[in-house]
Formats: structure tokens, sequence, C-alpha cells
């Protein structure tokens, strides 16, 4: 549901912010587990600010959402007439406040498999807790559909640990302002699934070396994008998919824990690349989002 992603902003606001400054726990080598020291001081600070967020998430969604008179549990269609667009949402959103969540752990000191264990974790549950919520609320609904979007968005962080083909491949999000949100028809553009565009990027000199030509850099992924327009409430609308070049901010050089980290950050996003629409007709774009 789209209010799903709404709650998730709470947290993201401050995993956003904290982790340009959570890297690697100073003076820990991270290829040396052993040497690994949770803070106490750090982890305090993570767990006490997130658990503030999500406390200001719950208050904000019972008052938009939830208030009120209360159904019998039911299941709903998970927003099926925004041609899957949501389902990508909702993993989208989990992968990030899953990664997030998983860094900020590490950065107080736990082993990195562990705190990518517990971020997926907790991001899981979170979402889970509102799904649940949903199920009780007239109009809404529990979706076995978003359930699922989650689980696979909660557990990819800690599945791209132990598997490093999977560190070749990142998903990303962008907006680009429709015309009903230009026009006032929506408060946020998180509303709004016209205005965002979901995209799997893959770092094709990394993961086909012998095919890929020398002079490719390493820094420039190839992506493939998804978003939908002209939606009308009944499952009617047109599928968009992009093929385009994208970014591996991570491959840039310059060291140290806040660059590493922002670099980290700017990967969450896609940014303007030359970009070709394949559907629902061909559209060549010298510099698009």
């Amino acid at each position: 549901m789209t209010h799903t992603k709404r709650c998730t902003e709470w947290l993201l606001l401050f995993l956003l912010c904290t982790n340009c400054m959570m890297s690697q726990p100073a003076g820990v080598d991270s290829t040396n587990v052993e040497e690994r020291r949770v803070v106490p001081l750090r982890l305090a600070l993570v767990g006490g600010v997130a658990g503030a967020l999500v406390t200001a998430a719950h208050v904000q969604n019972y008052n938009s959402w939830w208030k009120g008179e209360r159904s019998a549990f039911q299941f709903g269609d998970g927003a099926g007439y925004v041609l899957g667009a949501d389902k990508l949402g909702h993993f989208y959103f989990t992968y990030l406040s899953s990664d997030m969540i998983g860094r900020s752990f590490a950065w107080a000191g736990l082993r990195e498999s562990d705190a990518f264990l517990y971020g997926g974790a907790i991001s899981f549950a979170f979402q889970l807790y509102v799904e649940v919520e949903d199920g009780f609320t007239h109009g809404l609904g529990f979706s076995v559909g978003d359930g699922l979007a989650d689980i696979a968005g909660a557990a990819y962080p800690w599945l791209k640990q132990q598997s490093p083909a999977l560190e070749h491949f990142d998903f990303k999000w962008n907006f680009i302002r429709s015309e009903k949100f230009k026009q006032g028809q929506l408060r946020a553009v998180i509303d709004d699934y016209e205005s965002q565009y979901f995209w799997i990027s893959a770092n094709v000199k990394e993961l086909l070396p012998d095919i890929v030509p020398d002079f490719w850099p390493s820094f420039l992924p190839v992506a493939i994008g998804y978003s939908v327009k002209n939606l009308d409430g009944s499952s009617g609308g047109e599928r968009e998919f992009y093929l385009a070049l994208d970014y591996d901010f991570t491959k840039l050089p310059g060291k140290g824990s806040f660059l590493s980290a922002l670099k980290h950050v700017l990967n969450y996003f896609h940014f303007p690349a030359p970009t070709i629409r394949l559907t629902p007709s061909i559209i060549t774009y010298g510099l698009r989002y």
C-alpha cells in the first residue's frame, strides 16, 4: 500500500543522514572479524533514534489511516491498479531501510553478517506490523504480495554479504514529477507511482570482464528501469521499460569514512544518464533520469 512506504520515510530520514557518518567503526579493520568490538554508545544511539522514528511513524499512520472503527482481519489486493509498481516500491524501500539499518549496526561494531541479518529482520518486522494493521483497517487489508516484496527487500542486503556475485547489482530509485503531481492531485511524490522510477543496475564491467571492452569504465553500469503512466484506478494504464547507463559511485576515487559512506548513499539513487525508453514506444533521451 502507498502509506506503507510513507511510514518508512521517518526511518530513512534518520538513516540517510547518519549513514554519511557511518562507514566502518573507527580503528577497526573490517577484514579481521576478531578485531570488531561493539561500541555501546553507538549501539544505543542507533537503537534509540530508530525506535523513536518507528514510534513517530506509528503515530502518523494511526492518525492518517488506522484511527476509528476497526474491521475484522481481511486481505487486500495490494494496490494492483498500479500495475505492480507498488511491489517494486515495497521491495526497494524495505531494501533501503534494511541496508541502512545493517550499516548502522556495523558502525556500532557488530559483525557485518550479524548486522545485516538484524537489519533485515527489523526492517521486515516493521513492514509486517504495518501490513497487519492494514488488515484490520476498512478499505485496506493485508496484502500477501506486498509482504513477499517486503521479505525480498529486507533479505537482499544480507544476501549480498553472502554472495559476492550480488555485489554487482544495485537497486535504485528516482522520480520525475508527473502531471498529476504538478496539478496538486497528490500530497507527495512518494504517493504518486507515475512520478516514480525503479531500476536494477548491473556493473557489466565486473560481471562480464571477458566480453566488455577494456575501455569501458568500471563506474558505468547498465540499468533497466520501470515506471507506470496513465493509471485509471482500475488496473488500466501503461507500463514503461527503460534501458540506461548508470553510475556506480563506489568505484569513483576518494577515500575516508565520510566519503565512502556518502558514495554508498548516492548509489541508492539513479541520476540523469543517456536513456532509451523501450515500451510502450521507443524514445531516446540524451540525458534523462
